[in-house]
């Protein structure tokens, strides 16, 4: 639930082991950022049917702790890489 102590702010958990978030820094991938700390967002995909390991998506977010029920990070204020130093276009390819 969002709530004032989180300032609003939605927190997305991943469905794992299927899919795994990770905040990584831009510059060194295999480095994970601190809590609260922006960072690239990576995404391990694990299912039956496919197998995508450490993707770097176009997003940036803030990593945030693990809390119940989820005992894994989650990502929050997610927004598209680098949208606070440059214009970004969006849409549909």
């Amino acid at each position: 639930p969002i709530t004032k102590e989180d300032h609003y702010s939605i927190t997305y958990y991943s469905p794992q082991p299927r899919a795994v978030l990770r905040v990584v820094d831009p510059q060194q991938t295999d480095q994970l950022k601190d809590y609260g700390e922006w960072g690239r967002v990576e995404l391990t995909t694990l299912t039956k049917e496919f197998f995508m390991p450490r993707f770097l998506e176009r997003d940036e977010a803030i990593r945030k702790e693990p809390r119940s029920p989820y005992p894994w990070d989650g990502v929050a204020e997610v927004r598209p890489f680098g949208a606070m130093e440059k214009k970004i276009v969006e849409g549909v390819y």
